[in-house]
């Protein structure tokens, strides 16, 4: 088997309501009542950028957009430090990975710091690369992410296959040259498709696997 990237909000972590509250809750006290159609297509997006997108309406410079970020995070990592729910089947589908010595890594738009205080060591360490929106120049939907996420791995990004839940996602690894998995756990299917195929969970991509 390929060597796998996954995507780690929405696809392998059920925490995409949980960074809408947060935004929502930060993004209040600038008079911005965040809706969650606002916020679902920037998903895969470097936090300063969703932040800015959020703001445009206001007249923010780059230090404050960056409070915006620092806030957000904050707020993320307080409220929901080892809450991080795991989609059924996740814990043993990467257990499956690793008894059959299958390179893989995370590739997220979230930030080391956040993930690392909020995702137990014991599910982090199972992977062999992890690469997050604070260390690429480039985020999704820029092949960047991807591209790196299998240089860590030893691969090529056309040596790889990749699992996103979400559209921009899905174009980054597309771009760089993955072959893409599609997971509709938090937008239909019809908008994952411009993945290779398309699955309703994690859960149903391992039977799906364990079946070839």
């Amino acid at each position: 088997m390929s060597p796998i990237l996954f995507d780690f909000d929405g696809t392998l972590a059920d925490t995409m309501s949980d960074h809408f509250s947060s935004w929502r809750f930060v993004l209040k006290a600038y008079g911005i009542l965040l809706e969650e159609r606002d916020y679902y297509p920037l998903e895969g997006l470097g936090l300063k950028e969703v932040a800015g997108r959020l703001v445009k309406e206001k007249t923010l410079n780059s230090d404050e957009i960056n409070q915006i970020v620092y806030k957000k995070k904050q707020h993320y990592i307080t409220n929901y430090r080892g809450r991080v729910r795991f989609f059924d089947g996740v814990k043993e589908f990467i257990s499956l990975l690793n008894k059959k010595n299958i390179p893989i890594a995370i590739v997220t738009a979230g930030h080391l710091d956040q993930l690392k205080k909020t995702v137990p060591e014991s599910f982090l360490n199972r992977f062999n690369a992890i690469v997050t929106g604070d260390q690429v120049s480039r985020n999704k939907p820029f092949p960047d992410p991807y591209l790196k996420g299998a240089e860590l791995l030893g691969f090529n990004g056309g040596d790889c296959i990749a699992v996103e839940n979400a559209p921009l996602g899905i174009k980054s690894a597309r771009t760089a040259g993955c072959y893409c998995v599609g997971i509709s756990s938090t937008v239909s299917a019809e908008e994952l498709n411009d993945a290779d195929e398309i699955y309703k969970t994690m859960n149903d991509m391992m039977v799906a696997t364990l079946a070839t």
